[in-house]
């Protein structure tokens, strides 16, 4: 009996020898996985700190570019001389393409002022012409373009990039059609012009502005907009 306990023991024993043994093994493997790879997960650490740190980073040097851009902007348009405000407004430096959009804008308005037309349809051309630019500021430097085109190129041309822009969904459909408008006016064809004046009052998109400007078109047309 006395040996049959004695074995128990002993095979108790040797499990629990066994058992933390094989811990022990465990832990090792484990200590020398840890210290194979550990680099990994010091690198994932570093590059989502770093990555964090990087992207602020890049935000405070894109608000900081922001800020010296409106700064130059405004000290331009704070100038009272229409030429002198262009020449500021061209030295204006931008990296953006958006910011690059906007001055340009604002330049093309100061060469329309100085009816510099040839000056204001190349800061035009080059915004609606440039991919990196949102299609919002490409639209509407090519309306811009269009509308300062007359006499410069042929009407056919220009009535063809209005129609283009009466498509559906671009922003600025209602004014091309009105401009559409006004250039079958110009050819005297007066009813597709008044039909295409009517068309307008009828869109679900149309804002007061417009329906006032094309009513009193209508009207001066000998077409009472009332009784649309």
């Amino acid at each position: 009996m006395l040996e049959n306990i004695i074995m128990r023991l002993f095979v108790s024993d040797t499990d629990s020898f066994i058992e933390e043994v094989s811990e022990e093994v465990r832990r090792d493997r484990l200590y020398k996985v840890l210290r194979k790879y550990a680099w990994v997960g010091i690198l994932a650490v570093v590059t989502i700190v770093g990555g964090t740190a990087y992207l602020e980073f890049q935000k405070a040097q894109a608000r900081t570019e922001a800020e010296a851009v409106g700064t130059a902007i405004i000290k331009a348009l704070d100038i009272s001389n229409s030429e002198e405000r262009a020449e500021e407004l061209k030295k204006v430096e931008v990296s953006n393409s958006e910011a690059k959009a906007i001055v340009a804008m604002l330049l093309a308005a100061e060469e329309i002022s100085l009816e510099n037309y040839e000056a204001a349809s190349a800061s035009l051309n080059a915004i609606f012409e440039d991919p990196s630019i949102s299609q919002v500021y490409r639209d509407m430097a090519k309306f811009k373009f269009l509308l300062i085109s007359h006499g410069n190129i042929e009407d056919n041309l220009i009535l063809a990039g209005f129609k283009e822009m009466a498509s559906p969904g671009n922003p600025f459909r209602l004014l091309a059609e009105e401009q559409i408008a006004l250039l079958m006016l110009k050819t005297q064809d007066f009813e597709a012009a008044v039909d295409t004046l009517k068309s307008i009052l009828e869109d679900a998109e149309l804002t007061d502005t417009i329906r006032q400007r094309v009513s009193q078109l209508l009207m001066s047309l000998g077409v009472d907009p009332s009784s649309l």
